[in-house]
């Protein structure tokens, strides 16, 4: 990622937070190369950015600056002992000491105590006479808190200035048309969410598929002690600058004093059920063509007639069926009553004579030959 001013990105290192005049910039800023997903990210390492504002300065040792010691020192076990978010003040009257602490919503006690011990003593060195200074973290990856002091209040109050913007090198390969209706319907949800915050947290996260294999990641946060319409407002300028310096990249960063709002396409936050908004199925894939048309088949007719005045073919089986039937069945019928009602076959004279002489019995003769009946 690199630091951008108002004017066109050019290359990788444009660096110049947007900031009113009495704001003075000490930022250390160098790059690392990481290989993720077959794209070259470059991340800034050490510090984002320190704003040291110029509108006054104290004296060393001076009443002020021993109550912004005082105070700056006791922020880090107040702000991760306080769920993330902690004003203070010290000191009567000139002399009198504001500071706050946020961490990232999704940030454990442990990594926000690191996060706003280093920033703020990093912050005395980059400001060391300042009355007023603002920073974004330090550390080795992007895990921001912000550490504000002033001598005027700064509690409760919307903060638009001074803006740093960072973006990711890699441009946007898919559809843009496509994409933006994603980016900014999965955004709208996620300032929505965050807005709504209570007065201890104002953050929110959120996800959308712009294609059905590449997802968008975005995060936002506000101070607490902002309205809802104020967070709403904070954050929709973040959008607003980081669309007018920054559209078409792979992911941003936009950091102001009372907000903070990151984009992009690979997961940079633990998600948490009660502070995402709702996801954002994939797209559906085209529906598939519709089969070719069958011819359809008529319907029957189930009257009795036929729609050009001839038998219908329900009318044809009824005249049919009838004559089948009494075709084959009274040829029968006559047939059995012929047999039944035919008198017995009268035999021959032959026949008869037959069965006569089978049942005579032919006597021996007594002239002494023994015959054989046959």
């Amino acid at each position: 990622m690199a630091v951008v001013d108002d004017r066109p990105p050019h290359g990788t290192t444009c660096l110049c937070p947007n900031a009113p005049n009495k704001w003075a910039v000490a930022v250390n800023i160098f790059f690392i190369t990481v290989q993720k997903n077959w794209a070259c990210e470059l991340l800034p390492n050490l510090q984002l950015a320190q704003i040291c504002s110029d509108k006054g300065n104290f004296t060393t040792n001076s009443t002020y600056g021993n109550n912004r010691d005082r105070i700056l020192a006791s922020l880090p076990t107040n702000v991760s002992a306080n769920g993330g978010f902690f004003t203070a003040t010290i000191g009567q009257d000139s002399d009198k000491s504001y500071a706050l602490g946020l961490c990232k919503g999704d940030s454990s006690s442990d990594e926000c105590y690191s996060c706003v011990n280093s920033t703020t003593h990093s912050l005395k060195a980059s400001c060391p006479n300042q009355k007023e200074a603002i920073s974004w973290g330090t550390g080795a990856k992007y895990d921001p808190c912000i550490v504000r002091y002033s001598d005027a209040l700064i509690f409760g109050i919307l903060e638009l200035d001074p803006t740093v913007r960072l973006y990711n090198t890699g441009d946007i390969e898919s559809n843009m048309t496509e994409f933006d209706l994603v980016w900014e319907s999965l955004i709208d949800r996620v300032v929505r969410n965050a807005s709504m915050g209570s007065s201890r947290l104002k953050y929110a996260t959120g996800e959308a598929y712009a294609t059905p294999f590449q997802k968008i990641y975005s995060q936002m946060q506000c101070t607490p002690d902002l309205s809802q319409q104020e967070c709403d407002m904070c954050l929709r300028k973040c959008v607003s600058d980081y669309q007018s310096c920054c559209h078409g990249k792979q992911g941003g960063v936009v950091q102001k004093p009372s907000c903070l709002f990151r984009w992009d396409l690979y997961p940079f936050y633990v998600s948490n059920a009660s502070t995402t908004a709702p996801s954002v199925s994939p797209p559906s894939p085209p529906p598939l063509p519709p089969p070719p048309a069958t011819p359809s088949q008529p319907p029957v007719n189930n009257t009795n007639s036929s729609k050009d005045g001839g038998i219908s073919t329900k009318t044809l089986i009824v005249i049919v069926v009838p004559i089948v039937i009494f075709v084959i069945v009274v040829p029968i019928a006559i047939l059995a009553v012929a047999v039944v009602l035919l008198p017995p076959k009268r035999r021959t004279r032959t026949e008869q004579d037959a069965e006569k002489y089978s049942e005579m019995e032919i006597p021996f003769m007594d002239d002494g030959i023994e015959r054989r009946r046959d």
